[in-house]
Protein backbone atom coordinates (compact mmCIF):
# COMPACT_ATOMS: atom_id res chain seq x y z
CA UNK A 1 0.00 0.00 0.00
CA UNK A 2 2.81 2.32 0.89
CA UNK A 3 4.42 1.95 -2.29
CA UNK A 4 1.42 2.63 -4.04
CA UNK A 5 0.74 6.04 -2.61
CA UNK A 6 4.77 6.59 -2.93
CA UNK A 7 4.32 6.01 -6.38
CA UNK A 8 1.15 8.12 -6.89
CA UNK A 9 2.79 10.78 -5.23
CA UNK A 10 5.90 10.83 -7.50
CA UNK A 11 3.51 10.87 -10.59
CA UNK A 12 1.83 14.13 -8.96
CA UNK A 13 4.81 15.69 -8.20
CA UNK A 14 6.43 14.76 -11.75
CA UNK A 15 3.29 16.29 -13.16
CA UNK A 16 3.18 19.56 -11.12
CA UNK A 17 7.22 20.35 -11.73
CA UNK A 18 7.19 20.02 -15.17
CA UNK A 19 4.01 22.10 -15.31
CA UNK A 20 5.89 24.96 -13.48
CA UNK A 21 8.84 24.40 -15.31
CA UNK A 22 7.42 24.83 -18.54
CA UNK A 23 5.64 27.56 -17.50
CA UNK A 24 8.29 29.42 -15.64
CA UNK A 25 10.35 29.03 -19.34
CA UNK A 26 7.86 30.81 -21.14
CA UNK A 27 6.89 34.51 -21.70
CA UNK A 28 3.42 35.58 -22.18
CA UNK A 29 1.84 36.18 -25.44
CA UNK A 30 0.05 38.80 -26.89
CA UNK A 31 -2.98 38.69 -28.16
CA UNK A 32 -4.46 40.85 -30.55
CA UNK A 33 -8.41 40.60 -31.21
CA UNK A 34 -11.09 42.23 -33.05
CA UNK A 35 -13.26 44.52 -30.70
CA UNK A 36 -15.81 43.95 -29.23
CA UNK A 37 -16.56 40.30 -31.00
CA UNK A 38 -13.74 38.52 -29.19
CA UNK A 39 -12.35 36.92 -32.78
CA UNK A 40 -8.48 36.36 -32.54
CA UNK A 41 -6.29 37.40 -35.04
CA UNK A 42 -2.82 36.47 -33.48
CA UNK A 43 -0.63 35.44 -30.85
CA UNK A 44 3.04 36.86 -30.65
CA UNK A 45 4.93 35.54 -27.92
CA UNK A 46 6.58 38.66 -25.59
CA UNK A 47 10.63 39.18 -25.38
CA UNK A 48 12.04 38.57 -22.16
CA UNK A 49 11.73 41.64 -21.38
CA UNK A 50 8.21 41.59 -21.69
CA UNK A 51 7.76 44.95 -23.81
CA UNK A 52 6.50 46.07 -26.91
CA UNK A 53 5.21 49.09 -28.64
CA UNK A 54 2.80 50.37 -30.38
CA UNK A 55 3.19 52.79 -32.94
CA UNK A 56 1.09 55.27 -35.49
CA UNK A 57 0.86 58.56 -37.46
CA UNK A 58 -0.94 61.10 -35.38
CA UNK A 59 -4.56 62.44 -36.80
CA UNK A 60 -3.94 65.64 -35.82
CA UNK A 61 -0.31 66.93 -36.63
CA UNK A 62 0.36 64.01 -38.66
CA UNK A 63 4.12 63.21 -37.50
CA UNK A 64 4.82 59.77 -35.99
CA UNK A 65 3.92 58.62 -32.09
CA UNK A 66 5.06 55.67 -30.61
CA UNK A 67 3.68 53.70 -27.01
CA UNK A 68 5.81 51.76 -24.74
CA UNK A 69 4.68 49.17 -22.67
CA UNK A 70 5.37 46.05 -20.64
CA UNK A 71 3.34 43.50 -18.97
CA UNK A 72 3.70 43.43 -15.94
CA UNK A 73 2.15 40.73 -13.56
CA UNK A 74 0.40 40.10 -16.66
CA UNK A 75 -1.11 43.13 -17.06
CA UNK A 76 -0.63 45.94 -19.34
CA UNK A 77 1.39 48.94 -18.18
CA UNK A 78 2.25 51.79 -20.89
CA UNK A 79 5.61 53.29 -19.75
CA UNK A 80 6.61 55.66 -22.07
CA UNK A 81 5.30 57.66 -24.85
CA UNK A 82 7.37 59.38 -27.39
CA UNK A 83 6.11 62.25 -30.08
CA UNK A 84 7.85 65.32 -32.17
CA UNK A 85 4.90 67.54 -31.75
CA UNK A 86 2.06 68.89 -28.86
CA UNK A 87 -1.39 67.78 -30.60
CA UNK A 88 -4.76 66.96 -29.37
CA UNK A 89 -4.69 63.90 -26.87
CA UNK A 90 -1.28 64.20 -26.73
CA UNK A 91 0.58 64.45 -23.22
CA UNK A 92 1.36 68.13 -22.55
CA UNK A 93 3.32 68.23 -19.28
CA UNK A 94 4.59 65.89 -16.31
CA UNK A 95 1.41 66.25 -14.42
CA UNK A 96 -0.50 63.54 -17.14
CA UNK A 97 -1.54 60.44 -15.10
CA UNK A 98 1.29 57.93 -14.56
CA UNK A 99 4.26 60.18 -15.50
CA UNK A 100 7.08 59.51 -13.83
CA UNK A 101 9.62 62.19 -16.04
CA UNK A 102 9.64 64.41 -19.23
CA UNK A 103 12.56 64.93 -21.70
CA UNK A 104 13.28 66.07 -25.04
CA UNK A 105 15.43 64.46 -26.56
CA UNK A 106 16.99 64.68 -30.49
CA UNK A 107 14.02 66.68 -31.32
CA UNK A 108 11.58 64.68 -29.40
CA UNK A 109 9.40 64.23 -26.51
CA UNK A 110 8.95 61.81 -24.30
CA UNK A 111 7.14 61.27 -21.09
CA UNK A 112 8.06 58.32 -19.21
CA UNK A 113 4.97 56.47 -17.42
CA UNK A 114 3.85 53.71 -15.33
CA UNK A 115 -0.01 53.99 -16.36
CA UNK A 116 -1.53 50.66 -15.85
CA UNK A 117 -3.91 49.98 -18.62
CA UNK A 118 -6.98 47.77 -17.96
CA UNK A 119 -7.86 47.18 -21.35
CA UNK A 120 -6.17 48.38 -24.50
CA UNK A 121 -8.39 48.71 -27.66
CA UNK A 122 -6.75 50.28 -30.84
CA UNK A 123 -8.80 51.77 -33.50
CA UNK A 124 -7.06 50.83 -36.65
CA UNK A 125 -7.02 53.50 -40.08
CA UNK A 126 -4.60 53.08 -42.96
CA UNK A 127 -4.42 56.47 -43.22
CA UNK A 128 -2.21 56.41 -39.55
CA UNK A 129 0.34 53.16 -40.06
CA UNK A 130 -0.81 51.31 -37.00
CA UNK A 131 2.07 49.15 -36.15
CA UNK A 132 2.71 46.81 -33.58
CA UNK A 133 6.64 46.25 -32.54
CA UNK A 134 7.56 43.08 -30.50
CA UNK A 135 10.68 40.60 -30.12
CA UNK A 136 12.25 42.16 -33.15
CA UNK A 137 9.11 41.99 -35.23
CA UNK A 138 6.96 44.57 -37.13
CA UNK A 139 3.14 43.95 -37.24
CA UNK A 140 1.30 45.86 -39.94
CA UNK A 141 -1.95 45.98 -38.13
CA UNK A 142 -3.60 47.72 -41.25
CA UNK A 143 -2.97 44.02 -42.89
CA UNK A 144 -6.92 43.44 -41.20
CA UNK A 145 -9.77 45.69 -42.08
CA UNK A 146 -10.27 49.16 -40.39
CA UNK A 147 -11.57 48.04 -36.60
CA UNK A 148 -11.34 48.43 -33.20
CA UNK A 149 -8.37 45.77 -32.18
CA UNK A 150 -7.69 44.64 -28.43
CA UNK A 151 -4.50 43.94 -27.14
CA UNK A 152 -4.07 41.61 -24.23
CA UNK A 153 -1.50 39.43 -22.46
CA UNK A 154 -2.66 35.52 -22.54
CA UNK A 155 -0.54 32.35 -21.51
CA UNK A 156 1.20 30.74 -24.95
CA UNK A 157 0.50 27.51 -25.93
CA UNK A 158 3.07 25.16 -25.35
CA UNK A 159 2.87 22.06 -27.16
Amino acid sequence: MRGLLAGALAVVLAACSAFSSRSDQANPCLAISRFPSQLTLGHYQLPEDRGFSLSFIHSVSHTPVQDRYQAIDNRIVQTAETFQTHGAGLPSGADEPGATGWEHHNGHFIIHLQRPIPRLIVRTDRNYCNRLHIGGREINLNAWEDQALELAIVPCTVP
